[in-house]
């Protein structure tokens, strides 16, 4: 099993997560529509731990150098038929964290990452 199959991001039949912040799964994480207007629209990922669970980063828009690390997609949060938010599964080990900057490095030698929205 994939790390991101067991929060539904692999599921052949996607349901949105409906029943507001209540309904995101422990261990994830949301970033809002709003927050996520302050990064660029096109995101960075880092594959890990398979060429199948991409890590998504974003970055600023006001400084190209600090990078919000989201983490793996789990789902779109929708309220209202409105898309709220994504939802993401944290990078909260420190393992996970030193493969995320070696490769945010390799891209960007002066970048700065945020690890919590």
């Amino acid at each position: 099993m994939t790390m991101g199959s067991a929060y539904g991001s692999s599921a052949p039949n996607r349901r949105f997560v409906s029943g507001g912040l209540g309904s995101i799964p422990e261990g994830a994480h949301l970033v809002s529509m709003q927050a996520k207007a302050e990064y660029e629209s096109i995101p960075f990922h880092v594959y890990h731990p398979s060429p199948h669970d991409a890590i998504t980063i974003l970055r600023s828009r006001k400084n190209p150098h600090e990078w919000l690390v989201c983490g793996w997609y789990v789902d779109t949060l929708r309220e209202g038929g409105a898309v709220k938010g994504l939802v993401y599964r944290s990078v909260s080990s420190g393992p996970d964290k030193e493969v995320v900057l070696l490769e945010l490095k390799k891209h960007d030698k002066e970048a700065t990452a945020r690890f919590e929205p």
